[in-house]
């Protein structure tokens, strides 16, 4: 009987952030000092997550933003497996940015990132594309850096990683909900006061014997819509993420972090 596998994996990343029009790199919502990136909310979140992960005993792979890397002390993170997501948090595929990136600047901006985290953290095994949206031309990069694996596309119903030329792909499942809407394996939702810690371990329940969630550091301590948390809010955050946690290991699942070859199921 295969094992079941649960990849619990945060993006590190600036503070809620958002394309902007015309630029590669991405702001953060303004909160009453402009559109200029944010590094507070991740960082406290970071910790707030690393103490509920010491507090089960699993580790998780943490896609850090080169520049993220460079504006906040990472250095908690030894032990965890290291991915990198760009550098600026960059659409690599222009979306609502308006920029078409060739492959020239995607490159550029795959290197630099990879290089941020490389010097501030450790070398990164593996990669998110921001917005989670990963043009063609970026995995031939992926493979000359030497990642191992990636998590950029969602996957419907039941899944497992697979490969992608020599990178394994390990996909966020997406599925349906007991009432028949789309659910996707991130936690934005619940974050955002939309979902229940319930939906998510019933999404496992159903999952087979691969589950993947994800989550941002940042949503721990700020809502898109609402702001900043006070401490009270912050701690329902923290016990709402812990109890997704062990509510799936509670299934079955043991923790695994992304690896270089794509387990079979």
């Amino acid at each position: 009987m295969s094992a079941k596998r649960f990849y619990f994996t945060v993006d590190l990343d600036r503070d809620a952030n958002f394309p902007v029009p015309g630029r590669m790199e991405a702001g953060s919502l303004d909160r009453g000092s402009g559109p200029a990136p944010r590094f507070s909310s991740a960082e406290r979140g970071l910790r707030t997550l690393l103490d509920i992960l010491d507090g089960i005993g699993m580790k998780a792979t943490f896609f850090v933003e080169g520049r993220t890397a460079e504006a906040i002390d990472c250095s908690c993170l030894s032990g965890h497996c290291i991915g990198f997501h760009g550098y600026d948090h960059e659409g690599l595929s222009g979306g609502s940015t308006g920029l078409d990136m060739g492959p020239e600047a995607v490159e550029s901006v795959l290197r630099r990132g990879f290089g941020a985290v490389s010097d501030r953290i450790s070398r990164p095994s593996c990669f998110r594309a921001p917005y989670m949206s990963r043009p063609d031309s970026v995995l031939p990069v992926l493979r000359d850096l030497g990642i191992a694996a990636d998590s950029s596309e969602y996957a419907s119903g039941r899944c497992s990683p697979y490969d992608l030329g020599g990178i394994s792909e390990y996909p966020v499942p997406k599925s349906r909900d007991i009432s028949g809407k789309t659910i996707a394996a991130y936690l934005w939702p619940m974050h955002e006061g939309k979902r229940t810690p319930q939906d998510y371990i019933r999404m496992a329940e159903d999952a087979g014997d691969y589950m993947m969630l994800a989550d941002h550091a940042w949503h721990m301590c700020e809502r898109r819509e609402g702001g900043m948390m006070d401490a009270g809010q912050e701690r329902k955050e923290a016990s709402d993420v812990a109890a997704v946690l062990e509510g799936i290991l509670d299934l079955g699942f043991s923790p695994g972090v992304l690896a270089r070859r794509s387990p079979s199921f």
